[in-house]
């Protein structure tokens, strides 16, 4: 059985998934201006115009009682570290490493959703299963975006790229995103 997530910790949840969707939008829209392939730019603006979308939605479910919501949009250090670490694809002729590293915060993103909305019931988190439904195909087909302009954008030397995802999605893949964010 599926242990379901107190109302505290729901919102906990829900302000890491607002962090999070606060932090994609703002890395992937600084890096738009460093795109030359317009196929690419146009996708990588989209995908942080959609995280900043889904972050107003996450933030909309969070408490307004003191302390408020602002409280509790926080990503904590596992997460942290995520993000710092996308700072490796900054920089011009970097395309093809702006879009793995898209790739892997949808994937982040898609499972956290996937996993809250595992642990929540129709009765104490209905409008968090209704954003949450949402939010998990608009990923979904942000995810389908992306991939489909890493194809186009990568070449094979692009490999050393290739392979930090890979390592990144067994490391993500080891550990629910739940236990994953409980240590940040």
């Amino acid at each position: 059985m599926t242990p379901l997530l107190s109302a505290p910790d729901s919102a906990r949840w829900i302000g890491m998934c607002c962090w999070l969707e606060q932090q994609v939008f703002a890395l992937l829209g600084g890096w738009v201006t460093e795109i030359s392939d317009p196929a690419s730019k146009l996708v990588v603006l989209e995908l942080s115009e959609h995280a900043a979308w889904r972050a107003q939605r996450w933030y909309e479910l969070l408490p307004t009682a003191a302390p408020g919501a602002d409280a509790l949009v926080i990503g904590g250090d596992e997460l942290d570290e995520l993000i710092v670490s996308a700072d490796d694809a900054a920089g011009a002729d970097r395309t093809p490493a702006k879009l793995v590293v898209a790739e892997a915060l949808m994937g982040v993103l898609d499972a956290m959703v996937s996993e809250l909305a595992d642990h929540t019931t129709v009765i104490s988190g209905g409008s968090v299963l209704r954003i949450a439904g949402i939010a998990h195909s608009d990923i979904a087909a942000d995810l389908d975006r992306c991939r489909m302009a890493m194809v186009e954008a990568t070449t094979p030397a692009d490999g050393e790229v290739l392979a930090s995802l890979e390592r990144f999605r067994n490391q993500r893949d080891a550990v629910s995103t739940l236990e994953f964010l409980a240590q940040s």
